[in-house]
């Protein structure tokens, strides 16, 4: 899985730097590496190494002990149960009805591991694996009910995620039943393969004897792919989906990682923390008190 507060302050006061902004950390999923935003204060002298971690503080901090986060969950899950009422109601096909759902900050709660990436400056994958095996995972607000509801309805539910196939799926399927995740067997659970670059040929196997009726994620890509890899190709996708999100399309929140990251550095990759977070301020777009106007870093 394969895995949103967007902007950056900055004020000198006595040698203190406060910084807001998101920070990289990777997508649980496994995918490219992810962002995460945050707001702390630190203190940086000349030639400091950039502690991109101390930026997701709040992120994770938000994630965990927000009500509206779960909120944000229900809302999501509440309209999928009605949506899935609907479907079945409605249904004269003759295959059978089906869902797919990511797994990471979808049907499982990373954020110790996220918490860990941020305290400690590390990004994917170090410590993911780990975290992994330890199976451990939370649901999130609202999944364990939603899908044990739609297990009893009798529609397929497949967990399609960008975690490794060979390293994690033993610990993934052993995670998903012991907090008493349905249908978390072998069929159910796919994860990604060595030869897959993403999750439409698993999406399409699911549809050769199904109808797929709703995707869930928190990441454009776990519904479909964008033609480029870029913030405009990604808003001109959603603008052609826009009536699917609440319908078809099932998102939630996740301020603490996201493919868009990679578009705040114009896909390049292997860039140091330092050209990342003045990638990252020059993205945010702000409001100057003195001129009263909006202005772009």
């Amino acid at each position: 899985m394969n895995r949103i507060t967007k902007y950056v302050s900055a004020v000198a006061l006595a040698g203190a730097v406060t910084v807001s902004t998101p920070l990289t950390t990777q997508a649980s999923g496994g995918g490219s590496q992810q962002t995460a935003p945050s707001h702390s204060t630190q203190t940086q002298t000349p030639g400091s190494q950039t502690d991109l971690g101390v930026q997701n503080y709040m992120a994770v901090s938000w994630y965990q002990n927000s009500a509206e986060a779960k909120a944000l969950y229900a809302q999501g899950y509440n309209t999928a149960k009605a949506n899935l009422d609907r479907e079945i109601k409605n249904n004269k096909g003759k295959k059978k009805l089906a869902i797919a759902l990511d797994i990471d900050e979808t049907v499982l709660d990373n954020s110790p591991y996220q918490g860990y990436a941020s305290l400690n400056n590390k990004s994917h994958p170090d410590g993911w694996h780990e975290w992994v095996e330890s199976a451990q995972a939370k649901p999130v607000y609202g999944a364990k009910d939603f899908l044990n509801y739609t297990d009893k309805k009798g529609v397929d539910i497949y967990y399609i995620s960008d975690r490794d196939q060979d390293k994690d799926f033993k610990p993934t399927q052993e995670n998903l039943k012991n907090q008493g995740l349905p249908q978390a067997d072998k069929e159910h659970i796919m994860l990604k393969g060595k030869n897959e670059k993403d999750k439409s040929a698993r999406r399409d196997k699911v549809r050769q004897d199904h109808k797929l009726i709703m995707l869930f994620g928190d990441n454009l890509l776990d519904f479909d792919n964008p033609k480029e890899a870029t913030k405009e190709s990604r808003e001109e996708f959603l603008d052609e989906h826009a009536e699917d999100f609440g319908k078809k399309y099932i998102i939630f929140p996740n301020p603490m990682y996201g493919s868009w990251e990679t578009t705040v550095y114009g896909n390049q990759h292997g860039l140091s923390n330092e050209q990342k977070d003045q990638l990252r301020k020059q993205s945010i777009k702000y409001f100057d008190p003195q001129t009263s106007e909006v202005k772009h870093n």
